[in-house]
Formats: C-alpha cells, sequence, structure tokens
C-alpha cells in the first residue's frame, strides 16, 4: 500500500509552460482527502518549491535544492539541512565558471545568489531566470559564497557542462554532482540527493519504503527511485530514467502526474 508519493516539479508535474493542470491539481487533492501523504521533490530551491505549492493551492511538505533542504510545509519547521562549505572547492567552482563563461546559482542557508554573464538570463528557463534576478548578484564569489551552502548549480551548454565532470567535479571530491537538465549540473553535499532526502523524511512520517511511489523525469531523480518501492517515469523521460522506472505515464503535457494517481487510488500499486 502506498502511503506517501514523492513528485518531481519540472518535467513532471510541470508541463513545458511550467504551469500545473487542473487535473493534476484535482488528482492531488484526491489522493490527500485519501490520507496518502504527498511532497513536491524538486532541484529547485525553497522558493521554487513554494511557489509550486501556491500554484496548487495546497501545503504539504517538500524537498528542496536537490535534497538539501526538507521542510514541513509552507513557513513550518525544516526537517533537516545539510549544506557544505570548502573553502577550495568553491574557489574551483568560481574559476571554472570564469574561464569558461558560465553561470552558478546558489542556494545558501541566509539567502541566494548568482554570478555569470550579464545575458545568463537568456539561458535559463523562465522560473529559474525569474529567481535568479530576484537573488542577489556577486562578482565575487569566492567571497560572497563562503557560507553553508545547500546547493550550487552550474548553468552552461551541454558541452561544457561534459568539460565540468571532467575537469571540476573530479577535482572536488566532497561534492557531488547531477544532472538537473541538459543545461544543470546541481552540486550538493557527498551524500545529499533525492534518495537520501525522501529517506530522511519518510523516517520523519514513519514511513516504509515500499510504501512510496516517486515520480520523475531527470537523473536527478534516480536516487529516489533506487529507495522507493514504486518509480514511475514520465514519457517525456531521459531514457535511462524510463528505464529504471517500474512504470512509464504520459507526458508532462498529458496529465501523466494525475494518471499515476488515479491507477494508485484505484489500488494498482
Amino acid at each position: 500500500m502506498i502511503r506517501l508519493i514523492a513528485i518531481d516539479l519540472d518535467g513532471t508535474l510541470f508541463d513545458s509552460k511550467q504551469n500545473i493542470s487542473e487535473k493534476s491539481k484535482n488528482a492531488i487533492g484526491k489522493v490527500l482527502e485519501s490520507g496518502i501523504q504527498t511532497a513536491i521533490v524538486t532541484g529547485r530551491g525553497k522558493a521554487g518549491a513554494e511557489l509550486a505549492l501556491r500554484l496548487l493551492g495546497m501545503d504539504m511538505p517538500f524537498i528542496s535544492s536537490a535534497g538539501s533542504l526538507i521542510c514541513a510545509g509552507i513557513n513550518n519547521k525544516v526537517i533537516s539541512a545539510r549544506s557544505f562549505l570548502i573553502d577550495e572547492e568553491l574557489s574551483r567552482i568560481a574559476d571554472f565558471s570564469r574561464r569558461n563563461n558560465s553561470g552558478l546559482i546558489a542556494d545558501s542557508i541566509d539567502g541566494n545568489w548568482w554570478f555569470g554573464p550579464d545575458d545568463l538570463g537568456e539561458n535559463l528557463d523562465p522560473m529559474t531566470a525569474a529567481y535568479a534576478w530576484e537573488s542577489r548578484r556577486t562578482f565575487q564569489p569566492e567571497v560572497d559564497f563562503r557560507q553553508p551552502m545547500l546547493k550550487i548549480t552550474l548553468v552552461a551548454d551541454h558541452e561544457i557542462l561534459q568539460r565540468a565532470e571532467i575537469e571540476l567535479c573530479n577535482q572536488c571530491p566532497t561534492l557531488q554532482h547531477v544532472y538537473a537538465g541538459m543545461r544543470y549540473i546541481d552540486l550538493t553535499a557527498r551524500g545529499v540527493n533525492k534518495g537520501t532526502a525522501v529517506e530522511i523524511l519518510a523516517n520523519h512520517l514513519g514511513i516504509q519504503p515500499s510504501e512510496i511511489a516517486a515520480i520523475g523525469d531527470q537523473q536527478i531523480d534516480l536516487s529516489m527511485f533506487e529507495y522507493s518501492g514504486l518509480s514511475v517515469a514520465m514519457e517525456n523521460a531521459h531514457d535511462a530514467v524510463k528505464k529504471a522506472a517500474h512504470w512509464t505515464a504520459p507526458s508532462n503535457d498529458s496529465d501523466g502526474v494525475a494518471w499515476v494517481l488515479e491507477k494508485i487510488l484505484n489500488g494498482e500499486s
């Protein structure tokens, strides 16, 4: 029996225009009414997760910053915050970004920052761009990032991100990285990911792995697939994600989340 459903945002609950359909909203409402707990699990920062909850018109636990922050709901207590602060590795990240004219978006305990070229917004999806512009800009990330960080996102063309995997990520042994999209690599503390975050939340709620369903579309979702008893990939998902999933749902533009929730409510899990 499923008691917790972990739902990714981009490419999953969000359609390609970053909206949430009425059908998905209604399905989540029915799930909550049935007594099944639902949680948003996103690579986005706290503001992105809370925006999704406001769009839903609902409050529920959420996991943000690629698994670094777990909250009981909007303006509710922090269940877990796993940050990092390593000067040498921050310097390497900033140096790589400067040399490759790429962007950095940082989620910290005390605030958010962005660093990069003036035209960085042209390379971001609309929601990320809005989030970045509401954050503080820095020209000295080595200084301003010297505080507990939840996540740093490297923004660049895929070719540069592939180079970053070889040149940068291997030089930052206390950090781990994962693709959050074709143009984004998320850097978090070693051991911090969506899967370990879902585990922390599940333990907090007294729920077993076999009682969890996870829905996603990107490689960043694979860790929660591995932990959960039921894993569901969207039709628009990365091939590796679909291969790892138990089910494949319709795409995010075809109410795939609602399809999954209806099957779970019908006892088909």
